[in-house]
């Protein structure tokens, strides 16, 4: 099934992920855009390594890079995908902080 992605959008209407996607350099740009495709024709793509479940219904996307970044997800539909948060990847761990945003972003279309 082919999934369609939708960006989070704040409460004045600004695409917060995909302005922060445009301002990346071309290289990250692309690969990001890659996996966008593959994740939404691949069902494999949904899974481990590229992404995993982390609390409730918050997912993360796993884009390698130079720097590595992730992208906070939850499915809303079983063929919607909303974009909650994305950041570059500094340790292992999800930090608390932008586990929290992404929760806080769900809420408001829960």
């Amino acid at each position: 099934m082919k999934l369609k992605i939708y960006f989070y959008k704040s409460s004045s209407g600004k695409e917060i992920i995909r302005d922060y996607i445009e301002l990346l350099d071309w290289n990250t740009i692309t690969a990001i855009d890659a996996f966008f495709s593959r994740f939404k024709s691949d069902e494999s793509f949904r899974r481990m390594p590229y992404c995993r479940k982390l609390r409730g219904n918050i997912f993360e996307m796993r884009i390698k890079t130079e720097q590595g970044y992730r992208i906070l997800f939850a499915y809303m539909l079983d063929d919607v995908v909303l974009l909650l948060h994305i950041f570059k990847k500094k340790s292992n761990k999800i930090p608390k902080k932008e586990l929290k945003l992404a929760i806080k972003r769900l809420k408001l279309y829960v």
